[in-house]
């Protein structure tokens, strides 16, 4: 037999569990998404009596406050409003709410492109379209825009591909250049702050390339001002800073404009979708809308024992005090959520990554999990042998889709499919449970400990809508568990420093400057 005292036999409550005959069905639903939470151990009667001991007195009100856009951000003295950007009686400047319909700029916009009617400085339609952002403005319309393009509406005119660059490295483009065309390529900054260095990096070394390509155009091409051609008919700018984008040189009509009380993770329903809208077409970008607009009714109407986010948070707040566990997996069994686990890390870790409450005082006790993951399917051939029989304690959330239509395939290649969707979703259930219930074994190498909580989404079909209640389903998880934390969910002052000591390293090694570090970064500096 497998040593008995292994972690995950040593786990608070977890020798207690249930067998597999007695357990007993926990869920949850809101519209065609499933949340399933029978293999966390927890009678709804325990996490009542949970709930009363950590949910804040308050708690109702401060929802209240999130879903009508008056919550505050305390330490950037500014209202929490992402969640009107998908309701539709938002009163915000955002261009790219739910309410702008289709006459809105953010719509007249996309059309333009996904029509082929928005033509380049030199008279081509734009066939490309490269977004640059970094964070919450690539996160979320990266996500989204992989999971949903199959979605996207067949009235095009003409083929429209959409790229992602992010990354300061330089990276991205170095593969993203080289299949475009800068005639015919139309580039999304989008940033917040319209002032983040890796985004601007990005955008510097796209201006080197299309001066190299438009200089050897004709003067009746592009005339004799190429940056002033490139910056009217190449660029859309993204972002809470009018100014900055007036003044970097971007049309008013080139401008879509998000509140400041929109936060980066939190705005891939804002006009930072555009990315999405581009991909997928606007009635697909306002069904993601809806889809996150009706969680959002959920979390302010369902009883606690059905309310898909505060299950979510008690349940996620109970495993990391109580049982311990510093951290939980994302396991997405469908290849259209593969971006997930990246995505709720952001979201996840830089609201609830802290160890000061929302006044500033400290704490003594764990707050938010790391949390990691990634595809399922893949997972099982490389980190999913740790999980079965390694020694750490852990918690995931498992997420499948029970039926994939194919529509622009054959009736054989459809049926093919749907035989894997089937494959993919026995996997998902046999690893879930196989995580939960173990497997007695007198070999070592055959017996798994079990023990380990987990969580399942179950969505009826991926759609639009699910997506987005999904999604919106871990914001108000985040939020919930920020608020039994007593945090700040909505700033992240931690990333700060890096980035002003990245701006004294950047001096010493261009040279402006002769400040030493320690001994180690020195010798690097003086290698570059």
């Amino acid at each position: 037999m497998a040593n008995a005292s292994s972690p995950a036999n040593t786990l608070p409550e977890m020798g207690a569990r249930s067998a597999p005959s007695e357990m007993k069905v926990r869920e949850a639903f809101c519209g065609d998404l499933i949340f399933d939470w029978s293999y966390q151990f927890l009678s709804p009667e325990a996490l009542q009596e949970f709930a009363a001991k950590r949910l804040p007195q308050d708690f109702s009100a401060r929802r209240s406050e999130l879903l009508d856009g008056r919550y505050m951000n305390v330490t950037e003295e500014r209202e929490v409003s992402h969640v009107l950007t998908r309701g539709r009686n938002s009163v915000l400047r955002d261009t790219g709410a739910a309410n702008g319909g289709e006459n809105s700029k953010f719509a007249r916009i996309v059309r333009r492109l996904r029509s082929g009617q928005w033509l380049g400085a030199t008279g081509k339609p734009i066939t490309d379209v490269v977004n640059i952002g970094v964070g919450g403005s690539d996160l979320g319309p990266l996500m989204t825009s992989f999971a949903l393009r199959e979605f996207a509406s067949d009235i095009r005119q003409h083929d429209l591909r959409t790229h992602f660059v992010s990354s300061m490295d330089g990276g991205q483009l170095y593969a993203v250049l080289p299949i475009c065309d800068p005639e015919t390529t139309l580039f999304i900054v989008a940033s917040k702050s319209f002032g983040t260095s890796d985004t601007f990096a990005n955008v510097d070394t796209v201006k080197c390339w299309v001066k190299e390509c438009f200089a050897e155009l004709s003067d009746d091409a592009v005339g004799n001002d190429w940056l002033t051609a490139w910056l009217e008919h190449h660029v859309i700018g993204v972002s809470a800073n009018v100014e900055k984008m007036t003044n970097y040189g971007i049309p008013p009509a080139h401008q879509l404009v998000f509140e400041e009380s929109v936060g980066g993770r939190f705005s891939l329903w804002s006009s930072i979708g555009l990315a999405i809208a581009t991909t997928c077409g606007t009635r697909v970008f306002q069904r993601l809308l809806a889809g996150a607009a009706e969680m959002d009714e959920h979390f302010a109407t369902a009883p606690l024992s059905e309310n898909i986010p505060m299950l979510m948070a008690l349940i996620g707040v109970y495993n990391r005090e109580e049982r311990g566990i510093n951290n939980i997996a994302i396991l997405p069994y469908d290849g259209r959520f593969r971006h997930l686990p990246s995505y709720l890390q952001q979201l996840d870790m830089e609201s609830n990554g802290k160890q000061y409450t929302a006044t500033g005082a400290a704490l003594s006790a764990p707050t938010g999990p790391i949390v990691w993951g990634g595809f399922g399917p893949n997972g099982q051939h490389a980190f999913f042998q740790h999980l079965h029989q390694g020694y750490d304690a852990f918690t995931a959330d498992f997420v499948c889709v029970l039926h994939r239509a194919a529509p622009q395939f054959s009736e054989s290649v459809a049926a093919a499919l749907n035989e894997q969707q089937k494959l993919s979703v026995a996997n998902c259930l046999a690893h879930r449970r196989l995580m939960a219930f173990g497997k007695e074994s007198e070999t070592p190498t055959e017996h798994y400990p079990g023990g380990h909580p987990t969580s399942l989404f179950a969505l009826k079909e991926l759609t639009p809508e699910s997506f987005g209640a999904i999604i919106a389903a871990y914001e108000h998880k985040v939020f919930t568990q920020g608020l039994i934390w007593g945090l700040n969910s909505f700033d992240q002052p931690g990333v700060e420093q890096g980035k002003k000591v990245a701006i004294d390293t950047l001096a010493r090694i261009e040279g402006k400057s002769e400040q030493s570090f320690d001994a180690s970064t020195d010798a690097i500096i003086r290698m570059i």
